[in-house]
């Protein structure tokens, strides 16, 4: 349990070290860093998981048939409807 828990530790660091570094690189050299950016690049590398997460509950709830709502409030058509 212990040894599984530091390896999903690494494998986190390691994939978010690696998003961090590529991120802050590309804003230098298009020129386009500034500190809010960056700060938007560090948050988004160290919580990618919860993005991964909320899009995957979002494809089940499509999948199996749950209306999603969009931003302007309408529901999604999904493949079948169902009448009532």
């Amino acid at each position: 349990m212990f040894f599984g828990f530091l390896a999903g530790a690494i494998l986190y660091g390691a994939f978010t070290l690696v998003f961090l570094i590529v991120s802050s690189a590309e804003l230098l050299e298009n020129v386009a860093s500034t500190p809010s950016r960056l700060m938007r690049v560090f948050l988004i590398s160290v919580f990618w998981p919860v993005s991964l997460l909320v899009l995957a509950v979002r494809a089940l709830l499509v999948r199996f048939g749950r209306p999603i709502l969009r931003s302007n409030g309408s529901s999604e058509f999904l493949l079948f409807q169902r009448s009532i």
